[in-house]
């Protein structure tokens, strides 16, 4: 049984590695089913057994990479010990995170046809909980201290990541005017600092005034608000890219109810 179970973890780490680098060597054109069995070596059959279907591999590659992407976040945030430096650290890290990695991030950002391949699952939403919990650990005592203003979690994970994501993408799918992402590492930032910014802003950990003080601390048991703004939320990057990306392309129109990066 041991042996077994190691065949299919080995069989699914195949074909979500060939799945990846198909993606990374052609681009959402070349990303089909017949490229993805092809490339692992893998049988329609197995790919079934273990997914459901190509769309379900295709869910589980985002998943996977959503978790990456939200790890470097949990990485860059977790260490501040102030709401700005963490908002601005999240930002840059983020950026960072897609300039480094531009095929990821047109897979997760702006994959044509991606709304019609991937319906989330509670298994999806699992996989990043603990990252989006970790974040939310995070903000929660600035918010109750009202260094970070106090919104719903969705609209909080809006005003931090949206700003990001849309430049992203129309970076990524080369939109006019939109070619130099080294201006979102330069003003993004503060510009989302400011957004998010609370009225006890300069307010330090350990010291809070008395508004800080007797700020009420607001629940931060469920993780599905900052989830869903998490979801609608370079020139050495772009030399690096492959050649099929930053080539116009019609962006993906993602559903509401997809609730990740």
């Amino acid at each position: 049984m041991a042996a077994k179970q190691a065949r299919g973890r080995e069989t699914v780490e195949r074909l979500l590695t060939a799945a990846l680098d198909l993606y990374d060597r052609t681009g959402p054109e070349g990303y089909t089913m017949t490229g993805v069995i092809n490339a692992s070596g893998v049988s329609v059959g197995s790919l079934y057994h273990h997914f459901g279907s190509f769309n379900g591999l295709t869910a589980a590659l985002y998943t996977r990479l959503s978790a990456e992407l939200l790890d470097r976040l949990v990485e860059a945030v977790e260490p501040r010990r102030t709401a700005k430096t963490g908002v601005q650290a999240c930002v840059t890290a983020y950026l960072a995170w897609c300039t480094e990695n531009r095929s990821k991030a047109h897979f997760l950002l702006a994959m044509p046809y991606q709304a019609h391949l991937i319906t989330p699952t509670d298994a999806m939403l699992a996989e990043t909980a603990p990252q989006l919990g970790r974040i939310l650990a995070w903000v929660a005592p600035h918010i109750a201290a009202g260094r970070v203003v106090d919104v719903p979690d969705s609209l909080l994970g809006c005003l931090l990541i949206g700003p990001v994501t849309e430049a992203v993408t129309r970076w990524l799918i080369g939109m006019p005017g939109a070619d130099d992402i080294a201006e979102a590492f330069k003003f993004l930032p503060d510009r989302i600092w400011a957004s998010v910014k609370g009225p006890n802003a300069l307010s330090v950990p350990g010291r809070a005034g008395r508004a800080g003080r007797h700020s009420p601390m607001r629940s931060r048991a469920s993780t599905s608000g900052l989830k869903s703004g998490f979801a609608r939320a370079s020139s050495s990057a772009s030399a690096s890219a492959p050649s099929w990306v930053g080539r116009a392309a019609p962006r993906s129109r993602f559903p509401s109810s997809v609730t990740f990066v």
